[in-house]
């Protein structure tokens, strides 16, 4: 299958305007006019990860991060950055990023987390100018009032998490209305909060934003950003699946461990 026919599937699912503007998505290296046999869904582009790609005989890698953010000078092949292009060149490896768009969009990323609560109904947290009903982050009500610590015990079990962290007064507190947002979303907590919210499930939180949340009364759970964003590759493994294309899965994330 030619590149450009495995990319137009994607966006019609996820389409590129829905990616937040300081995102990077789409074709950030390769030909779209390339055969494509083989793809590996990575969360990051990791010297590991090209490795892997390249021993598979993958010809193309589709990534949750973008490995280019920002202008690029030079490619010096002493970095980092410049290692990497030189090896995907190299080795005939095209690589595809959707990040924020697969965040956004109905059936994206967010959704599928809440498919793995058997959450049905939810709220878009900050709608999309392109689309409303597309946006960062849910909102959603649990059936009953919940304990936070029996949520606890079934987050860890669908999200296949061997630790979390929580930030709350207690772990006796009832919670009703949960907000989701996977990977780095504690900037929204406020917003959040306005919206009525009991508990707010993400990643990357910092000690400030903690504590401010913390003493409004928003109590929240810190799943981590690799850990709540690494169900990407089995969301688009069906998609692959479908389309008859040989996929596999390689994640090499800074996954932190407690000992």
């Amino acid at each position: 299958m030619i590149a450009q026919q495995i990319i137009n599937g994607l966006e019609e699912r996820y389409p590129k305007r829905l990616a937040e503007d300081w995102d990077n998505v789409g074709l950030l290296l390769g030909d779209n006019k390339q055969e494509i046999k083989k793809v590996q869904l990575s969360l990051d582009i990791t010297d590991k990860a090209i490795e892997n790609a390249v021993k598979n005989g993958v010809n193309m890698i589709v990534t949750h991060h973008p490995f280019i953010f920002k202008g690029i000078k030079n490619i010096d092949f002493s970095t980092t950055i410049g290692k990497k292009i030189r090896d995907l060149i190299k080795n005939d490896i095209s690589v595809y990023s959707i990040h924020t768009n697969l965040d956004s969009a109905q059936g994206g990323l967010n959704d599928y987390l809440l498919n793995l609560l058997d959450i049905c109904e939810s709220k878009v947290i900050d709608k999309n100018s392109e689309d409303e009903i597309c946006g960062i982050g849910r909102l959603y009500k649990l059936k009953e009032e919940t304990l936070l610590k029996e949520y606890i015990v079934q987050l860890k079990e669908r999200f296949q998490l061997e630790n979390l962290r929580v930030i709350a007064e207690s772990d006796e507190v009832k919670i009703k209305r949960v907000a989701l947002i996977n990977g780095s979303g504690m900037s929204y907590w406020r917003k959040v909060k306005s919206l009525g919210a009991d508990l707010f499930i993400t990643g990357d939180v910092g000690y400030h934003e903690a504590l401010e949340a913390k003493e409004s009364g928003l109590t929240v759970i810190d799943i981590g950003h690799f850990e709540g964003e690494q169900h990407f590759v089995r969301l688009l493994k069906t998609y692959f699946e479908k389309i008859n294309i040989d996929v596999i899965i390689y994640n090499d994330g800074p996954t932190f461990k407690i000992y």
